[in-house]
C-alpha cells in the first residue's frame, strides 16, 4: 500500500515538517508496512530528514508516475488553500488533486486550515475540485464553515485537529536541545516578517524587557529558519536587555522538545503555539492571520493587544494564572484525540482488498 503526500514540504519549515512527521507516524501506528512517497521542494532533503521516498513537486512526469502508482493522495495538512501569500501555490496543490481523481485515486483533504481565499477565480477552483474529493478534515470550525460558503456540499467535511497533536518529543531530541536554553525560568519567542503588522515589533521589544528585568531569559526560536532569523534580531535590536537568538536549523521533534522546557511561548507561527498546547506550556499568540486567531480561540484565548501597554498585561495575566496549564493539558488531550482521527480517516478510504495485502 503506497500513499503520496502532497503539502510544503521540503522548505525547511518547522511547522510542515512536523505535519509530514506527525501525518506518517500515526499512519504507521495503524498500519506500519504503508510506504509512503512525498511531492517535496527538495527531495534529498525530505529523504534525509524523513526516511522517505520523495519526488520533486514541480516535475509533472514524477507526480502522474507516481500517483498512477499509489492506493490514496493525502493533501495537507497546514495552509496550503489560500491565495493571501500565493495564488499559484494554492491552484498548484489544487491541481495535484484534480489529477489525483482524473487517475480514479481516492483524495483526503487531511486536517486542513482552510483560507483566506480571496480570489473569485481561486473560489471557483476549490469549489470545482473540493466537490470532487472522497472526504475533508479539517482542523478548526472556521474552515469548515468557509468550504460552505464557497459552495463545497459533496464531500463529508469534518473538524478535526491538526496533526501535529498527536507529536511527542523523545529521549533523542531533549539530549539534542539540553544546551539550548541560556537559563531558566525562559520565555520563547517566534516571529516572521508580515507587512500588515509592520511595527509591531517596538511593542514587543519593550515587553520583552519588562519580561527580562523580572527574571526572565529571553530566547527567539526562528520556527522557518533561516527565513526567521533576520525579523528575530529586528526585535532584538530594539530590545535594551539581552536576548538570544538560536540561530540554527532545529528538526521538528527538537523543536518540540526546546518548546517543551519554556515557561511562555509567545509566537506568530501557529505550530509554535501547537508544540506548546501539546506539552501543556503556557503561550499567547501575535495573531497575523485568521488561523492564528482561531486556534487561540480553541483555549478560549485571544490574540497579544499590538500595543506595549495590552501586551504586557495579558501576558502578565497569563505568567501568573495558576489553572491555565491545567486547561491547555484539557484541551490538548481532546484535540490529540482529533488529530489521530485524521489516520483513520484517511486509511479507510483505501479499498479493502489493498490493506488486507498489508
Amino acid at each position: 500500500m503506497k500513499i503520496a503526500l502532497s503539502g510544503y514540504y521540503g522548505f525547511d519549515n518547522a511547522g510542515d515538517e512536523a505535519l509530514l512527521l506527525a501525518i506518517t507516524s500515526s499512519i504507521k501506528t495503524m498500519a506500519p508496512q504503508t510506504d509512503f512517497v512525498v511531492f517535496s521542494g527538495n527531495p534529498t532533503r525530505t529523504t534525509s530528514t524523513h526516511g522517505l521516498e520523495a519526488v520533486y513537486h514541480k516535475n509533472p512526469c514524477k507526480l502522474f508516475a507516481q500517483l498512477r502508482q499509489c492506493d490514496l493522495l493525502i493533501s495537507g495538512g497546514g495552509s496550503i488553500f489560500q491565495d493571501v501569500t500565493s495564488a499559484r501555490s494554492l491552484w498548484y496543490y489544487i491541481g495535484v488533486v484534480a489529477l489525483a481523481r482524473l487517475l480514479g485515486k481516492p483524495v483526503i483533504f487531511y486536517a486542513q486550515g482552510v483560507g483566506p481565499i480571496n480570489l473569485p477565480i481561486s473560489k471557483w477552483l476549490m469549489r470545482l475540485v473540493a466537490n470532487r474529493v472522497n472526504i475533508i478534515s479539517v482542523r478548526d470550525p472556521e474552515s469548515a464553515q468557509l468550504l460552505k460558503r464557497l459552495g463545497v456540499v459533496k464531500p463529508p467535511v469534518l473538524v478535526t485537529a491538526d496533526p501535529v497533536f498527536a507529536l511527542q518529543p523523545d529521549q533523542e531530541h531533549q539530549q539534542a536541545v539540553i544546551g539550548d536554553l541560556p537559563g531558566s525560568p525562559c520565555i520563547g519567542v517566534s516571529v516572521r516578517h508580515w507587512a500588515a503588522l509592520e511595527g509591531y515589533q517596538a511593542a514587543l521589544a519593550e515587553v520583552l524587557d519588562g519580561l527580562a528585568e523580572r527574571g526572565y531569559h529571553i530566547l527567539f526560536i526562528p520556527m522557518s529558519w533561516p527565513e526567521d532569523v533576520l525579523e528575530s534580531r529586528r526585535v532584538m535590536d530594539l530590545m535594551e536587555q539581552p536576548a538570544e537568538l538560536l540561530d540554527r536549523k532545529l528538526s521538528s521533534g527538537e523543536h518540540l522538545a526546546l518548546i517543551s522546557q519554556l515557561d511562555l511561548m509567545i509566537s506568530m507561527r501557529l505550530h509554535a503555539l501547537i508544540f506548546a498546547a501539546t506539552q501543556g506550556i503556557r503561550f499567547a499568540g501575535i495573531s497575523y492571520d485568521p488561523k492564528v486567531a482561531s486556534f487561540l480561540g480553541q483555549f478560549a484565548l485571544a490574540p497579544l493587544p499590538l500595543d506595549t501597554e495590552g501586551m504586557s498585561a495579558q501576558l502578565s495575566q497569563l505568567l501568573e494564572d495558576e489553572h491555565l496549564r491545567q486547561r491547555v493539558n484539557k484541551t490538548a488531550a481532546y484535540l490529540h484525540s482529533r488529530a489521530q482521527e485524521n489516520a483513520r480517516l484517511a486509511l479507510n478510504l483505501i479499498p479493502t482488498k489493498v490493506r488486507n495485502k498489508l
